[in-house]
């Protein structure tokens, strides 16, 4: 045997078991995806890190003397929430509101409601809720905005948009809205007040979520002292001009009194129409007002419960007829609010608020819709919001979480006797009507008679159109 060939083989034999233990412990020192970089390598540089191994290796730091647990938690949740922002799929929730309920100012209900839309889209991942505030009224009010977006681009429509009640039967009718127990089963009428109730429903169907409401009241500065005015006796006793906007067309007062009669404003067929003797009896007790001085000639210039409200601020009337959001709303001190009275057998309010409505429109009606509207009912946000911002809440759950200021009972019975206010195109018929009767009975040109005769004239020429 040659000792020098066999010398020189094995020296080559340990040399190779060495190179190859070496490469051995190099590989299994990686991982596979580490092996399969370096042997195919990308044209491209990439972070191959995921996830996985950061939690593993958060994980693994766990096990070490000098491990800080409280910072390989903190590691494993970041990278859990990233993993999420990166795999949950981005939904847009678009909604109308109009400006009483803008979320652009700084004022308390403003930081309120963003707020609430906000904790709604960190508990839904994914959604984003985006909010556009529309006028109230007029040519490009809110519900014109969506009967011309609807004709001129329908995939700009909003999901969800907040209404006033008085527009609800109109954009029914229009078929722009959805019957919302179609696709939601937990509209529950008996969690909200009755008035709030008849706010979202339209021929018996409900066609909304009520928000807020507001109501037809009194409104006294201290000067008129307490009083419970529970009639008009009890209001003439006090010999001072009780204020109301005389001259609107829409005549509030005069309706709202009329239906406390158990009057209609419509007959069988649909059609504007009124009781004889539910308006004579309204008229003449406008008649007994004027007489003791409570009604006079000086409210045929009030135009606007706005005029009403500016006579009120500048102490020019020390108590008015008008809509409670303006005394919640208002920085005056101590004042009294107190339900009007009825001419009928019954306790009566005349209300009206705001709907959540949903949209007909081609975009799919998702979870993400039922949640928000869902979230928008909590009644203790509910409660917050409505004080913050001055309405009247839509739920007794909401009313008992409120501070009781003195004001409270009252509250409550206002609500306990409100109704929803009429349809917006019987107001528009007969609000006119009612108008001029009041102002022939303020200005006391002629008869009962002869003012109720005038109106069945023209509603006789209104129905003959």
């Amino acid at each position: 045997m040659n000792k020098k060939s066999s010398y020189f083989d094995q020296f080559w034999i340990r040399v190779f078991v060495a190179v190859f233990l070496l490469v051995f412990t190099l590989f299994a020192g990686c991982s596979g995806e580490s092996i399969l970089s370096t042997v195919f390598p990308s044209n491209t540089e990439t972070n191959t890190e995921t996830p996985t191994d950061t939690v593993e290796a958060s994980l693994e730091t766990l096990t070490t003397p000098e491990a800080d647990i409280s910072e390989a938690t903190s590691t494993i949740q970041e990278t859990v929430d990233a993993t999420q922002d990166f795999t949950i799929e981005q939904n847009e929730l678009v909604i109308w509101i109009s400006e009483e309920f803008s979320t652009l100012d700084e004022s308390p209900a403003s930081l309120l409601l963003r707020q609430h839309i906000e904790d709604f889209e960190r508990q839904n991942p994914g959604v984003v809720v985006t909010v556009r505030v529309k006028a109230s009224s007029g040519t490009g009010g809110i519900l014109n905005s969506l009967k011309n977006t609807k004709i001129a681009a329908s995939a700009a429509l909003p999901q969800l948009v907040l209404l006033p009640s008085i527009d609800l039967p109109d954009a029914a009718a229009q078929q722009l809205i959805l019957p919302v127990e179609d696709f939601l089963q937990h509209n529950n009428p008996s969690t909200y007040f009755n008035y709030a109730h008849e706010m979202a429903d339209v021929d018996g169907i409900s066609y909304g979520f009520p928000f807020v409401g507001d109501a037809l009241v009194g409104i006294a500065s201290a000067k008129i002292g307490e009083g419970d005015f529970t009639s008009w006796d009890d209001i003439r006793a006090k010999k001072e001009p009780l204020y109301f906007a005389a001259n609107n067309p829409q005549a509030s007062l005069p309706i709202s009194q009329y239906l406390s009669t158990g009057g209609a404003l419509e007959n069988d067929q649909g059609h504007a129409s009124f009781s004889i003797d539910n308006l004579t009896t309204v008229l003449y007790a406008f008649e007994q007002n004027t007489r003791t001085g409570v009604f006079t000639k000086d409210f045929v210039t009030l135009n606007t419960s706005g005029d009403v409200w500016s006579l009120f601020e500048n102490g020019g009337a020390n108590w008015v007829i008008n809509w409670v959001s303006r005394a919640l709303q208002s920085d005056l001190p101590d004042l009294l609010i107190f339900q009007l009275p009825s001419l009928g057998t019954e306790a009566y309010v005349s209300a009206n608020g705001w709907v959540w409505t949903v949209i007909s429109s081609e975009k799919l009606i998702n979870d993400n819709l039922s949640a928000f509207i869902t979230f928008m009912n909590d009644p203790e946000f509910l409660a917050q919001y409505s004080q913050a911002i001055g309405y009247l809440p839509v739920m007794p759950d909401s009313l008992s979480l409120y501070e009781d200021d003195g004001s409270l009972n009252q509250l409550s019975n206002i609500l306990l006797a409100a109704h929803t206010y009429s349809r917006n195109d019987l107001i528009l018929e007969l609000g006119p009507i009612f108008r001029d009767a009041t102002l022939n009975v303020l200005n006391q040109n002629f008869t009962l008679d002869e003012i109720v005769e005038i109106a069945l004239s023209q509603i006789e020429a209104l129905q003959a159109k």
